[in-house]
């Protein structure tokens, strides 16, 4: 218990802390941007975001149990290198192809706005907190993503106050995202990247995790889809209130992947009937953590974006009861994947799980916002996110929560 308080205590509050640096600069973002810069903000984040997604090609969500298992220090460094080499040309191509679509949906002359921010977030691909969970390092999530995105914000806040541009944010940001990685690099490689590996072993890898890979890119496609869906669908008006409600719904989906990057370690060091009790464990308290996320967004979601963002771009009540059950949904799938599926490499299964989710949430999403504007589009993600839980639910009992984890498995 012990363990599980520290490790808690560290994965959970340091994201907090990374989080709410973003809150210094936001405000001033809000109210700078005015309502056409604020779409633009949001589009080019979720774009980006997708697009980080992509260019992980997988290792996000299997290089964390692949680098926990190895013991030697030199093992886990090549495991690294591996994934950086396998991520680097996709990353390079989905960043141009994220700030072509930014510049797509930004309304009026915010295109620069958007096609920084998607930059920005597709950067994001190259960061480190899976390898840190893995080697169960705090230190790495501090001095390598929290540090740098600290003094970006810093400087960027200084930026817009002097021009009020919010360009300079996304180059900051663009500025952090290089930082920190070649950083990580010199610090715990020696060297400003890492050692070649070779095409055939990058091939081989992107091959091996393509699954984990599709897991990623379909999943993430229906969650970050909806901020883009609402700007092609809905007036500059409904896709700035959608774009509130959205945020605040995004900064309570980073305590859950605190929560999640805290409580995988623990239950996947565990084995036999103890790795059972942990994972029960582990789903209790994220189903307790969606609780609590719903019931902020539904009573305090309003009166939180009318102080952060102004009371121009208030978040809409109704927005935020179907993107509260989405949070539930999110937060109580993240043990079932992440220390159930995934290490029991079920990664086939999570892929049809997401695919079939990503063709009814999209499909939702698009009739709904037709039909119903904004709150459509929430609906419909909160469906796919509901069906996504049943369905891991289902797979998760016959796979048992005991499964053992193996260095073979792992790498398979």
């Amino acid at each position: 218990m012990a363990t599980l308080i520290r490790r808690l205590a560290g994965f959970s509050t340091l994201p907090f802390i990374s989080a709410i640096l973003p809150f210094l600069a936001i405000p001033i973002v809000g109210r700078a941007s005015g309502e056409d810069g604020w779409v633009a903000f949001n589009v080019g984040q979720a774009v980006g975001t997708y697009a980080a997604a992509v260019g992980y090609v997988g290792w996000n969500a299997l290089g964390t149990p692949m680098v926990a298992v190895e013991t030697s220090g030199r093992a886990r460094h090549e495991l690294y290198a591996r994934s950086f080499y396998a991520r680097l040309p996709i990353i390079a191509v989905v960043a141009v192809g994220a700030a072509i679509i930014g510049a797509l949906l930004a309304p009026g002359a915010t295109v620069g706005v958007a096609v920084t921010f998607a930059i920005a977030g597709a950067l994001g691909g190259f960061g480190v907190s899976w390898y840190a969970v893995g080697v169960s390092s705090i230190s790495i999530i501090v001095w390598f993503e929290i540090v740098p995105r600290a003094i970006a914000t810093a400087i960027a806040i200084g930026l817009l106050l002097w021009t009020g541009d919010v360009v300079w944010y996304g180059v900051a940001m663009i500025v952090a995202a290089v930082a920190g990685v070649l950083a990580f690099h010199l610090v715990h490689l020696r060297r400003l990247f890492p050692r070649w590996v070779g095409w055939r072993r990058v091939r081989s890898d992107i091959q091996g995790l393509r699954s984990a890979w599709g897991v990623e890119v379909v999943g993430n496609l229906y969650s970050n889809a909806p901020v883009p869906i609402v700007a092609a669908t809905s007036s500059p008006a409904a896709s700035a209130s959608y774009g509130s409600s959205d945020r605040i719904y995004r900064y309570g989906l980073l305590g859950v992947v605190a929560m999640g990057n805290a409580l995988q370690g623990w239950a996947l060091e565990a084995r036999g009937h103890h790795r059972r009790s942990r994972n029960l464990a582990s789903i209790g308290i994220m189903l307790a953590l969606g609780l609590v996320g719903f019931a902020f967004l539904v009573f305090l979601g309003v009166p939180a974006s009318q102080l952060i963002f102004g009371p121009e771009l208030a978040a809409d009540p109704a927005m935020l009861f179907w993107l509260g059950v989405s949070y539930i949904a999110i937060s109580t799938s993240t043990p079932l994947i992440r220390n159930v599926l995934l290490p029991a490499r079920r990664e086939g299964s999570v892929l049809w799980v997401t695919t079939a989710s990503a063709i009814l949430g999209l499909s939702g999403m698009l009739v709904g916002g037709i039909a119903f504007g904004p709150v459509g589009v929430a609906a419909g993600l909160a469906l796919s996110e509901v069906f996504t839980l049943l369905c891991c639910v289902w797979y998760s009992r016959r796979t048992g929560l005991a499964e053992p984890l193996t260095s073979e498995a792992a790498s398979r």
